[in-house]
């Protein structure tokens, strides 16, 4: 990627259109047309640009951390990474509780506050007041301050340590020579796939699904972002390990699933139902389920193609459970008869809920995925 050097004048930054930052005289950015792909390096590696104050008041790159007040445990521990390019990487530990949530994406600065807005694969922003160029303040969701005299503040001492984050990734993956590459929607970036774990499970995945070999093709898969060894020469660099290799989707790309489609009035088309694969069948309804959120009281109807099935739903937080409610009562020929059982036990067995792009997966107590969804947008 190209820099320039801002000699004269400050500058504003949009991304894709939004007012996102602003970069201070001398401050180093991406040449004008560069705001693509971007390629990540280790933790260890020298910076692409130098660390320097931006308009906005912070030193970047830096990773921020800080202890924040929790209603039911010790504290949450935040490990916070951000890059001048706009994206963060984050980490929150809940002390006392085995809970951890990591989450990725891309900030950008609301100047008539000094704030700073986290975009990532949350349905809210989190968001913080500028308090110094090594100092960020913890805001509520509607962007106020805590009215409280407990901690709620976030420290830097001006270095960069990134943290391994590990959560559910959307992005456009290639194959050739060998080597896998994965570049993650939400950032932009790009990152060598590491040969080891699942890997092998989301080549095949690959191999079926893409069109032309070394083309792109959007998966979606549980991994981590690591440091590992390079492929070539020495040292390391960021690369993500694939935990779980969950689908390939030929009909997705980066720019349709940048947004996470939303678990309420979507259409959800059924893709597999407790890890068998589920498909339409001549002159019946596609498998779909529909949850509904009409006037704050949620509800869901589903089918396979035969029967259809309404019921409630209680939703609180990331965790789901369906009641069943009216059904029709059709005969259902072979293979819908099995199909609509494996539907009532997907729904009988869900208890949590996961978003990444336009992807859905209900998994059950013990975090077991029992099925897969993709959204269509009519």
């Amino acid at each position: 990627m190209n820099l320039v050097k801002l000699d004269a004048v400050p500058a504003v930054v949009f991304i894709c259109g939004q007012l996102a930052a602003f970069a201070a005289e001398g401050a180093v950015v991406p040449a004008a047309g560069e705001q693509g792909k971007v390629e990540a390096r280790g933790s260890g590696a020298t910076p692409a640009a130098p660390t320097t104050i931006g308009a906005h008041g912070l030193t970047l790159p830096a990773t921020f951390r800080g202890d924040l007040p929790c209603a039911d445990c010790a504290g949450i521990r935040y490990h916070l990474d951000l890059w001048p390019d706009q994206v963060f990487h984050l980490r929150r530990t809940w002390l006392g509780r085995d809970l951890v949530r990591d989450d990725i994406g891309r900030w950008r600065v609301d100047p008539t506050r000094g704030a700073l807005v986290l975009h990532g694969g949350g349905e809210m922003p989190l968001q913080f007041e500028i308090a110094g160029q090594d100092r960020l303040r913890a805001l509520d969701m509607q962007g106020r301050p805590a009215e409280s005299k407990l901690p709620y503040d976030l420290s830097s001492d001006g270095t960069l340590t990134p943290t391994e984050v590990s959560l559910l990734l959307g992005g456009e993956m290639t194959f050739m020579a060998d080597a896998a590459r994965f570049t993650e929607c939400l950032t932009g970036r790009s990152y060598p796939i590491a040969q080891e774990a699942d890997l092998v499970a989301l080549q095949e995945l690959y191999r079926q699904g893409v069109k032309e070999p070394g083309a792109p093709l959007y998966v979606t898969l549980e991994g981590s972002i690591v440091d590992r060894p390079r492929m070539e020469g020495e040292g390391v660099e960021r690369s993500v390990v694939v935990r779980r290799a969950i689908n390939a989707w030929p009909s997705e790309t980066c720019e349709r699933s940048r947004a996470d489609a939303a678990l309420t009035n979507t259409y959800w088309r059924i893709v597999s139902l407790v890890g068998a694969a589920v498909k339409a069948e001549a002159d019946r309804r596609e498998p779909f389920l529909l949850v509904r959120d009409l006037e704050g009281k949620p509800g869901y109807s589903a089918s396979v193609g035969c029967n259809q099935m309404l019921g409630g739903v209680t939703i609180e937080g990331s965790a789901i459970r369906f009641s069943p409610g009216a059904t029709t009562l059709m005969a259902c020929p072979p293979p819908l008869e099995a199909l609509e059982r494996a539907l009532a036990e997907t729904l009988g067995k869900a208890r949590g809920w996961r978003i990444v792009g336009n992807t859905l997966e209900l998994v059950d107590e013990a975090g077991t995925p029992v099925g897969l969804f993709q959204a269509v947008h009519f």
